[in-house]
């Protein structure tokens, strides 16, 4: 077990017993990974600040359902995933908003992707605002696979565990998901297909 699933695991079975520090404990864990998470589901700062709060809040409320000795880190990621489905199930104020930004081109959101040309950052701001779109249409199961395994780099097996299903429903999910993007990118004549779906 790695350092950081020790430490979640001692958090998490001390917040379970009722310990005033350990929400505190908790959240310096998570706060930057949940925020990471929050951000890529909404495509804005203050509603990423929003959900994680509601996420923080939700593991503090849910807490005597973890169970004492089980993986915590794997019961706190399953429990953010669906607070951030259900929560864009409640929010659809502009298809900008709807899916997670996949085409921050290849430096994959960390800053060292082009940016530093104008004519560059439109045309990728462009790009990025199609692909939201296209993802907006997605059933939220498939939309919600295809943005573990392409966005957050998940492996089927780590998918299966944060969306509390099996392995071949995950695959199942992937291919649908793949498949139901391709037919609505050839109804889109002039979108420059990229090569995260493929």
């Amino acid at each position: 077990m790695n350092e950081f699933k020790t430490k979640a695991n001692t958090a998490g079975e001390r917040l379970l017993n009722g310990s005033p520090a350990a929400l505190e404990e908790v959240i310096c864990l998570y706060e930057k990974r949940i925020y990471n998470l929050a951000f890529r589901f909404t495509g804005d700062k203050e509603e990423a600040f929003d959900l994680c709060q509601e996420i923080f809040l939700r593991v503090y409320s849910k807490i005597k359902l973890f169970s004492q000795g089980t993986d915590f880190n794997a019961w706190f990621m399953r429990l953010a995933v669906n607070a951030a489905i259900n929560y864009k199930s409640r929010v659809r104020k502009n298809p900008s908003h709807t899916a997670l930004e996949f085409c921050e081109e290849q430096g994959d959101g960390t800053g060292d992707g082009p940016a530093n040309n104008p004519a560059d950052r439109l045309e990728q701001e462009t790009l990025q605002q199609s692909v939201n779109a296209l993802l907006a249409q997605l059933p939220k199961r498939e939309r919600m696979a295809i943005t573990l395994q392409v966005r957050e780099k998940k492996a089927v097996k780590e998918i299966a565990e944060l969306m509390t299903t099996s392995v071949k429903a995950v695959e199942s999910l992937l291919t649908r998901a793949r498949k139901r993007l391709k037919k609505i990118i050839k109804k889109n004549e002039g979108f420059k297909k990229t090569r995260v779906f493929n």
